[in-house]
């Protein structure tokens, strides 16, 4: 039972403040602190341990508590510790009661806080979903695992990694419009800036503005300049102990991929537990990535893993339809 929960209950229930002398919360708080087995009542083992700081010695702690102990049953319970320093308050009763009064009043304004944070995060989480379930319509090409029911990975909101896209391969944005990058920032605007998010996300909605369209079906046309990617995945467990050097060199290393030319896309994402990272490339060819693997970016990176890792890498490859990642006009 904590000291806090126990002082509420006091100090909150009607008519206790006038069931007691004034100034004797004080007195029963520090009855509680010293009742070290919450057993209600102070044996002299634990009286000696909390009223000893060198004022009185063993033999008089052992003599105050016997005097205190009013009813001799070599115990000190609330009403006998109470009544002896209520004896002996003088001046300071007035005192410790405005320290009743100052307790009471913090107590209530926390109970105020409480129950109107509780109120503005629920309103905060239900603009978040709508906010959410908009940005999921004007950008197919932006997936969230985590809503998907798959439960592996985090949107990563909070991670200092961005994901980048190439300039030449990424819609221009419209003049004097923003796109929500999730960023930390975004974040900490809190329900005013989730409220400025959805009303640009529907003002985007209605400009019918561009976006990746993962749903295309596959296209042979002969515009499409490649009929397939290369779609890189490489999955890293990090130290803890190494976290912050890992996290500063990985957004060094997307920033300097999402510069290179053959480099169609990447991103990364941050699973549930911190310290597993997965970042996802996708290459034109086969032999553009190899060549990626002997530049300077690349081999640079690799010596950060070899410090900073808890385990081998895992990287895996696949082919995907260039189509799913070419970007359509609704």
């Amino acid at each position: 039972m904590s000291d806090k929960g126990v002082a509420e209950r006091e100090l909150l229930t009607p008519g206790t403040a006038t069931a007691q002398r004034k100034g004797t919360s004080v007195i029963l708080d520090i009855f509680r602190r010293a009742d070290k087995n919450d057993d209600g009542k102070l044996s002299l083992e634990e009286f000696q341990a909390f009223f000893s700081d060198g004022t009185l010695n063993e033999e008089e702690l052992e003599k105050l508590f016997h005097t205190i102990d009013s009813d001799n049953t070599n115990n000190v319970d609330t009403k006998e510790l109470c009544d002896y320093f209520a004896d002996h308050m003088g001046d300071y009763e007035d005192v410790l009661a405005s320290l009743e009064t100052l307790n009471l009043s913090i107590l209530k304004a926390m109970d105020y806080t409480k129950r109107v944070y509780e109120s503005g995060s629920s309103l905060l989480s239900s603009v978040e979903s709508a906010v959410d379930a908009i940005d999921e319509q004007t950008n197919p090409g932006r997936h969230y695992p985590s809503k998907a029911g798959h439960g592996l990975m985090d949107s990563w909101y909070d991670s200092p990694v961005p994901s980048y896209s190439p300039t030449s391969r990424v819609v221009p944005r419209e003049h004097g419009k923003s796109f929500p990058t999730g960023s930390p920032d975004t974040k900490a605007e809190g329900l005013e800036g989730q409220i400025n998010r959805l009303a640009e996300l529907i003002g985007r909605l209605e400009d019918k503005t561009l976006w990746f369209d993962l749903q295309q079906r596959l296209s042979d046309s002969e515009s499409t300049a490649c009929t397939y990617l290369l779609l890189v995945r490489n999955e890293m467990t990090v130290s803890h102990k190494h976290l912050g050097e890992f996290c500063s060199s990985l957004k060094q290393y997307l920033k300097s991929v999402a510069g290179e030319r053959d480099c169609f896309h990447v991103t990364a994402v941050k699973l549930p537990d911190g310290v597993t990272f997965i970042v996802y490339e996708f290459w034109e060819t086969e032999e553009d990535w190899k060549r990626h693997l002997q530049s300077a970016t690349c081999k640079g990176f690799q010596h950060v893993k070899v410090d900073t890792l808890s385990q081998p890498e895992a990287v895996s490859s696949v082919a995907v339809p260039a189509a799913w990642c070419t970007l359509s006009r609704e």
